[in-house]
């Protein structure tokens, strides 16, 4: 097999634990890799042999990483692979703060 296929998985398998850490997470979502690991955990299989715990667990890792704020998962991406992380985009220029007032 490729090189790269199991670097991406293991990329992928520590930004989802970075994920799961991360308190801007929804609880909701960490359930979804959390209840995938149980299910690797747990000796009842759909299929014989392992070949379907892994494939549960990665999907389930894509899933998860989906479902989680873009910006966050960027974060973590970015962090994991040595690079800068890039600021929030600033907002749009042609914005104006003003007060409106009735007249009377």
């Amino acid at each position: 097999m490729n090189k790269q296929f199991f670097s991406d998985i293991v990329l992928k398998f520590k930004l989802t634990l970075r994920l799961v850490k991360d308190n801007r997470v929804s609880f909701w979502f960490k359930l979804i890799p959390i209840s995938c690991l149980v299910y690797f955990i747990v000796p009842m299989d759909l299929l014989v042999g392992p070949i379907d715990d892994a494939i549960l667990f990665y999907l389930g890792m894509d899933v998860f990483i989906e479902m989680c704020p873009k910006d966050i998962v960027q974060e973590h991406l970015a962090d994991l692979r040595g690079q800068p992380v890039q600021p929030p985009a600033a907002p749009d220029e042609d914005v104006i703060d003003a007060e409106f007032k009735e007249k009377e």
